[in-house]
């Protein structure tokens, strides 16, 4: 029983250590005390596969400097983890942003110039020159961007309800096993 109470006690203090950190953080100067909302720190599939699936969606985004903002805002509003919508943000860094968004561009491009309704709206208005060019370019970039993070949160999604499905089967198996077995 001492021991358990050295174990939680540790807990607390590493919570609070936590809780001093955040308040110190643009995070809390921005959202206040939501931030430590109960929901957006728990454990479970839902919250998990939310955050998960949240976090993704905005790194194949290009909002890089306004990705984390957009995670916690993102997660205080849908009510999922917020640690792993902030921590699956990183797919796009300093090293992946480049090819991620490259590789978006492309599939935009290839999507936008067989649309023929976008056709018709560049047709429209002259968008002819640099200012042009970077619309044109701009609009591969966002359709490619929003193709791919709506796929990749989906896949996040349903990845994490499966392995969380799979392994929650096994351990209630090894738990009936283990009672069998006494």
């Amino acid at each position: 029983m001492n021991k358990f109470h050295s174990i939680r006690e540790a807990w607390l203090l590493r919570q609070e250590r936590m809780r001093e950190t955040l308040r110190a953080s643009h995070v809390y100067h921005v959202l206040g005390e939501k931030v430590f909302a109960k929901y957006v720190w728990i454990h479970d599939r839902r919250a998990i596969s939310g955050g998960l699936a949240l976090g993704v969606f905005i790194a194949f985004t290009p909002t890089i400097p306004f990705q984390m903002l957009l995670a916690a805002v993102g997660a205080l509003y849908f009510r999922v983890n917020l640690p792993i919508a902030l921590a699956a943000c990183w797919i796009t860094n300093p090293l992946t942003a480049v090819p991620i968004y490259i590789f978006a561009w492309r599939i935009g491009r290839d999507i936008l110039e067989n649309v023929i309704v976008l056709e018709w709206f560049f047709g429209l208005y002259p968008f002819e020159g640099a200012a042009g060019r970077v619309i044109r370019q701009t609009a591969y970039l966002w359709a490619g961007s929003l193709c791919m993070a709506t796929l990749g949160a989906g896949l996040a999604y349903f990845c994490v309800k499966a392995v969380w499905a799979c392994f929650s089967t096994l351990y209630h198996r090894a738990k009936k096993e283990r009672g069998r077995s006494s």
